[in-house]
């Protein structure tokens, strides 16, 4: 049941816009530096992990992308052997 529910969170976090969730991490950080350990504190502590966690995903396949495009095209190992 947990794995679900993560996985259901992390579908609705990856739906949000990132240009706004950028804008948003720094009210988070204040937030969270600022505030007192209590249940608003723990949220605004949870929101900016997600956030941050869609920079580090969005950095990761940027990273990859640039690496696919980099190795150059595959070519085929197979031949015509008769036309």
């Amino acid at each position: 049941m947990i794995p679900e529910a993560l996985e259901m969170i992390a579908d609705r976090v990856l739906a949000l816009d990132d240009a706004e969730l950028k804008n948003l991490l720094n009210h988070y950080k204040a937030r969270m530096t600022q505030g007192e350990p209590n249940r608003a504190w723990e949220r605004a502590v949870i929101a900016y992990f997600l956030i941050n966690g869609v920079r580090v995903k969005n950095a990761l396949k940027r990273e990859k992308l640039q690496r696919f495009q980099r190795e150059p095209d595959r070519v085929s190992h197979l031949r015509l052997v008769k036309a």
